[in-house]
């Protein structure tokens, strides 16, 4: 079926948001699904039908589509090809179902219907006229590698599924007290004070050092400090290590030559070397020079600075000269390696570390030791205040506050608990369900709450009551409340349909095709 051209013609220009969402939707399906669907009896179907649902097919070429707007390719693992073809098969059958139940229920769609759509989708609109231009309209079936026919059934089905949805958004009344106390709860502020709980950083240390003690002279632990030296012996073992700034001047025979040094000679890489020890000696800012006459790229990035190295990490001549360097000698001669000419500058030393196991097993205990410690003290000093907060002995609750360097803070703005997130502290899941329990300046929510990473106590400093219902504030708060009613209403008529439409068998799906 060829689409009737005449008939966009003839329609209005009225914008619709619809348009856009369905003109796209085929090359950009969400992955959400309801579930896992079972394929039912895979006979009666055709090579080309990926699945059918009542006498709704689901071809090949409509599967196809979808899958190829994910952006898989030839190296994606075929796991999760499959499963990505299973959410398209799964959001492709909730589509169907509701096709078969606008036919059930009667709907149909005209030609006008669909026309009025297309022509208002700004991609069919001629940039400069404002009009519907036909041709717009066949590019993009073209490149969409679609047929008029194809395109037009798609269409469609897709206005049928938005008057189911539209029969399913059925008006909802809001009693007046519902609104007042909607707004109270939305839209109220409250300024707060926190006071993150944990332990201050003196007394953990203090606790975990006494622990690794005990640890380190119960002579049962000493095969478990032994491995962990180890395995992590290298860190202690180290060598001398010089932080210098670095200019490499190379020539086309050294190695890893690359750019302007493959044009130079050495005699010319000697030359200038000399040009820029002559300015060095002279007082040149060597991070200036580093930056405009480097052939070391990273090097040349940082103004010179190549990080601590020892003789693992640059070539031995460079690494016996800059040993020699210090604060009071810092400026290297030139020196000839396998990469070219360099000149160093000295900045920093670190010196060698060779450690035994006896130098560092207190540090090892610590290492095991510290998780346990720190959970067991968090645990326990978060226990004590739950319970001083819950008797309201606000004179305990300063003690433990101050033993444990805990302080009392302010957000830097008034909450409100149509907020999620709180800068200071994180999630704010619990402080919603809590905050109305906070009468009066100075009460404090009867527990520790938990803002994701991190646990804190909440006072009531002043509370603000939300202002007065207006015609504009009740549409607001009306919207707010139906849009989440009625989304979850939908989403679980979707779900009843899709258990009934399993439970007859009128799923059907060719998982040869899928594999």
């Amino acid at each position: 079926m060829r689409l009737n051209t005449k008939v966009f013609s003839s329609v209005s220009t009225k914008s619709l948001v619809f348009g856009i969402v369905i003109v796209f939707a085929c090359a950009a399906f969400v992955f959400t699904g309801f579930g896992s669907l079972n394929p039912g009896n895979l006979s009666g179907l055709d090579p080309n039908t990926i699945a059918k649902v009542g006498s709704e097919k689901i071809d090949l070429q409509q599967f196809s589509t979808a899958m190829s707007a994910q952006g898989l390719s030839n190296s994606t693992p075929p796991e999760q090809k499959k499963a990505v073809a299973q959410q398209i098969i799964n959001q492709l059958i909730q589509q169907k179902i509701l096709n078969e139940q606008a036919k059930k229920i009667g709907w149909t769609v005209d030609q006008s219907e669909i026309a009025s759509l297309i022509k208002n989708v700004p991609i069919f609109q001629n940039p400069q006229t404002q009009q519907f231009d036909i041709q717009l309209l066949k590019q993009y079936i073209s490149q969409q590698q679609m047929t008029e026919s194809y395109f037009y059934s798609y269409l469609k089905q897709q206005i049928e599924i938005q008057k189911i949805h539209n029969l399913i958004y059925m008006p909802i009344v809001l009693p007046g007290k519902l609104l007042e106390v909607e707004n109270q709860i939305k839209n109220s502020e409250f300024k707060l004070q926190y006071a993150v709980i944990a332990p201050s950083d003196s007394f953990l240390k203090k606790k975990i050092s006494e622990a690794s003690h005990k640890y380190v002279e119960d002579k049962t632990n000493l095969a478990n400090l032994t491995t962990l030296f180890e395995n992590t012996k290298n860190q202690y073992q180290q060598k001398a290590q010089v932080k210098p700034l670095s200019i490499l001047i190379s020539y086309k025979t050294a190695q890893r030559a690359q750019g302007d040094a493959l044009k130079r000679t050495k005699d010319e890489a000697t030359a200038l070397a000399k040009q820029i020890e002559t300015k060095l000696k002279s007082g040149a800012d060597f991070s200036k020079l580093a930056t405009e006459m480097n052939d070391d790229v990273i090097a040349k990035s940082n103004k010179g600075d190549i990080g601590f190295v020892d003789d693992t990490r640059i070539d031995k001549e460079s690494m016996k000269t800059l040993l020699t360097l210090n604060a009071a000698k810092p400026l290297s001669h030139i020196i000839e390696t396998p990469f070219g000419l360099r000149l160093f500058k000295y900045v920093d030393t670190k010196p060698a570390v060779s450690k035994k196991f006896d130098d560092v097993k207190y540090q090892l205990a610590e290492q095991l030791v510290s998780p346990q410690v720190q959970s067991s003290i968090e645990n326990e000093l978060q226990k004590n205040i739950n319970e001083v907060i819950a008797a309201k002995n606000i004179s305990n609750l300063n003690k433990i506050m101050s033993e444990n360097n805990i302080t009392w803070q302010y957000l830097n703005k008034p909450y409100k608990v149509s907020e999620s997130y709180i800068v200071e502290l994180g999630m704010t899941e619990e402080l919603a369900a809590n905050i109305f329990s906070l009468k009066n300046p100075g009460d404090t929510v009867p527990k520790i709450l938990s803002f994701g990473a991190k646990k804190a106590i909440i006072k009531l400093v002043s509370k603000s009551s939300a202002h007065s219902l207006t015609p504009e504030l009740v549409q607001t708060i009306k919207n707010q409340i139906l849009s989440s009613t009625t989304q979850e209403f939908v989403k679980s008529v979707q779900q009843s349909l899709t258990k009934k439409y399993e439970k007859d068998g009128s799923i059907k799906i060719n998982t040869a095709l899928l594999n």
